[in-house]
Order: C-alpha cells, then structure tokens, then sequence
C-alpha cells in the first residue's frame, strides 16, 4: 500500500505543477485506484484479487514448508528439553500450513512456484542442524522478528489479506494461519527471554 501512495502523490504533484493534461491524470487516477495494480502484496502489484492470492498462497507455502524443514534439523540437536517440545508444536504448524496453502493454491489452478535461494538454504539448515546452542538460534529468530514485533513481521500478509473482498475461503484460511503465527511467534519469544535468563543467571 505504501508504494501505491508514493505513486499517487507522484501523479498529484505532477498534475499540480501542470506537467500532465486533466485526461492523463484522469486515467492515471482510475489506473491507481481501480485498474491495473490494484492489489498489492510484498510490494509487488496485482491487476486482479486472484493474481494477488496466488502470490500470496505460493510464497506463503514456500516460507513454511522451509521452516518446517529447519525447525526439524533443529529438534534432532536440540540441546534444551522444553525448548524441543515446543520446536515440535510449532515445526507441526508450520508443516501443516504448507500442506493448506499448497492445497489451497492447486484448488485455485495455480501449482507451487516459489523455491527458498540455495545459497539462504544451505546457510540456514547448516546453522539450524549445528551443535549452537538453543539459546542462540532462538536470538537468531529474534532479529527477524523486527524487535520483537510479530505484528510487523506479519503486516505485510495481514496488508493483503484486508484486500481480499471475493474469495473468502482463502481470506479465513489464511486469518486462521496468521492466528497461529501469532502463537508460534509468541511462544518463540518466551523460550528466548527463559533461556536468556537461565544463561544471566
């Protein structure tokens, strides 16, 4: 959405100043507002809701079936019983959710096209397999948690979502997604702050 007012408020300026004719800002004004470009996910605009969902389904899907993949590595090294069970829980989640949105994503004619870079792959599983300790990738977690604002992480999804006016199976699948995000996102910080205490300590 920010990069759909950055462009309006080119075109404004530019209309102002009298660099484009009444018909020009016209037409870049319907384009801006209902044709083209209408909808946007992760900075990239969509002409339709569909194209837009898509996006959405397919990179989604891609983002958690590779946390399932590392979350499992880790569980297999984990060096801290509870932190291990609740690996378990959100590594299910996250597995589960790639499952839906690849379903979901075949039932609307598309099929997966998004893969995670090999050079961020084989740097991720490798650290996530490794004998770090829990206490460190659960602060590597925490940085891209944008400060600890799971909300932040996750606008960009909830953005696209309050776009989504006809297709409401897809709009309640993923609203049900975010809530568990939420969850494991919560649980993650908690995990974090009693490790770090028990390693203050």
């Amino acid at each position: 959405m920010a990069t759909m007012d950055f462009e309006l408020g080119q075109v404004l300026k530019a209309y102002r100043k009298g660099l484009i004719s009444d018909e020009l800002f016209e037409q870049q004004i319907k384009e801006l507002n209902g044709g083209p470009g209408k909808y946007t996910y992760a900075g990239k605009r969509h002409a339709t809701e569909r194209e837009m969902i898509m996006h959405l389904l397919d990179e989604f899907r891609c983002g958690e079936n590779f946390a399932a993949e590392y979350l499992n590595r880790w569980i297999e090294v984990s060096d801290q019983a509870c932190v291990k069970g609740g690996l378990r829980v959100v590594q299910q989640r996250e597995n589960y959710h790639a499952q839906l949105l690849e379903a979901r994503l075949r039932e609307l004619g598309g099929s997966p096209q998004c893969t995670v870079p090999a050079e961020r792959r084989e740097k991720e599983l490798a650290f996530y397999s490794s004998a770090t300790k829990d206490v460190e990738k659960l602060g590597s977690i925490m940085t891209r948690l944008k400060d600890q604002d799971i909300a932040a992480v996750l606008k960009p999804l909830t953005d696209a979502i309050d776009q989504i006016q006809e297709d409401q199976q897809s709009k309640e699948l993923l609203r049900s997604l975010i809530d568990d995000e939420m969850s494991s996102g919560k649980w993650l910080m908690e995990a974090h702050k009693v490790l770090n205490g028990a390693a203050a300590a």
